[in-house]
């Protein structure tokens, strides 16, 4: 009899903790409202779809940090290799802006992930929309070149998308007052 109740009572205990955590989870549908919300929507479909079963929306903001932050970085490698393997003098300009761009929006990410992990969306909001300002001012510069390297073009779209992600799901976080 005792033991009968301590199973009951443990299967009461998880089918509770089972019941918090899934009020928490992400669900479809409303992985569907964040897409609705944002420029690209089925780039933000295609996007979380594959990758997020129910995640938080911490978890959900931190995956998009890191993969803006992960973009940010390989785009502002490919664009120094581009400027060492030498460009003509015009294209160097524009891909030397580019690389400002891209570290000051690394260094907004950094920041951004501060921000997410003491609750402050606000914050992680106004650091983000700065990354993105940032691939964008890229994109202004390259696009006046004759050649322009297609990496660089295709990470800087990326990385204006899932900051646009970013950003609907950090109006969705608390603000700090």
């Amino acid at each position: 009899m005792a033991a009968n109740l301590r199973n009951n009572s443990f299967l009461s205990f998880l089918m509770l903790l089972l019941l918090i955590g899934s009020s928490y989870a992400i669900t479809s549908s409303e992985m569907s409202g964040i897409c609705d919300k944002t420029l690209n929507p089925s780039f933000c479909l295609k996007f979380l779809n594959p990758k997020f079963a129910s995640p938080n929306l911490e978890a959900l903001a931190k995956t998009t940090l890191d993969s803006t932050q992960s973009r940010a970085k390989q785009t502002l490698k490919r664009l120094q290799s581009i400027i060492d393997g030498g460009v003509d003098p015009r294209s160097k300009l524009a891909y030397r802006s580019c690389v400002d761009e891209y570290e000051s929006a690394i260094g907004n990410l950094e920041e951004a992930y501060e921000h997410l992990a003491s609750g402050d969306g606000m914050g992680m909001n106004m650091k983000v929309s700065a990354a993105l300002d940032g691939a964008d001012s890229c994109l202004d510069d390259v696009k006046r070149l004759r050649s322009v390297d297609a990496s660089v073009v295709n990470n800087s779209k990326a990385i204006k998308n899932i900051c646009g992600i970013a950003l609907v799901i950090s109006n969705m976080l608390p603000r700090r007052t």
